[in-house]
């Protein structure tokens, strides 16, 4: 099924179509919604919202963009959206990719089970989860497109709504912010457990 023949049999209300729709591109909505709000069960809740949004507003797509890059675009709003609504700053990404660490200890490598290491770990996972939380809106946006969901640069300027240089610019900001908030981060949390 092409992407038109997908697009006209979702408006036809076809349920082949909406349920290749939904297996298409629901785990990188549930992806994406749960970067932002930090909770597989609030992301997987917003992706039927998203859907139905998708589903109920498909006869105003107007195809000059890929479907995917429209799809991505709901869901980026939406999660803002759920975010200002339910006021959780401090919510918005799981960094253990950023930090190279992961959370099940049993498979750190030797040495790594300490529990001191693993409190350490845990506390660098919520200082980048502070410090991402804490970007500007669209800094915070571009970058978890570009890091966690993979998209080049262009992609994440159709789904934002702006130009090419203009990402590169803010994921470039975002980098240099999160260092500087980071080091400041670090630095106050060594201060307090000194």
């Amino acid at each position: 099924m092409t992407e038109k023949e997908l697009i006209r049999g979702v408006i036809d209300g076809e349920r082949e179509a909406l349920s290749r729709l939904v297996e298409d591109h629901r785990h990188k909505v549930i992806k994406t919604a749960y970067y932002f709000l930090g909770n597989m069960e609030d992301a997987e809740d917003l992706a039927q919202d998203i859907f139905l949004e998708v589903v109920t507003s498909m006869e105003k797509f107007r195809q000059n963009a890929r479907l995917s890059t429209w799809i991505y675009r709901i869901t980026v709003n939406r999660s803002l959206n759920a975010l200002k609504k339910k006021k959780r700053r401090g919510a918005f990404v799981w960094l253990e990719s950023i930090a190279g660490m992961n959370t099940n200890t049993a498979e750190q490598p030797d040495g790594m089970n300490q529990p001191e290491q693993a409190m350490a770990a845990k506390e660098n996972r919520k200082l980048l989860k502070e410090a991402v939380g804490a970007l500007p809106k669209n800094q915070r946006t571009a970058f978890i497109l570009c890091r966690y969901e993979e998209l080049p640069n262009r992609e994440i300027a159709e789904i934002m709504g702006l130009s090419l240089s203009s990402v590169e610019a803010l994921l470039h900001r975002a980098k240099i912010n999160l260092r500087e908030s980071l080091a400041n981060q670090f630095t106050e949390y060594s201060t307090r457990k000194s």
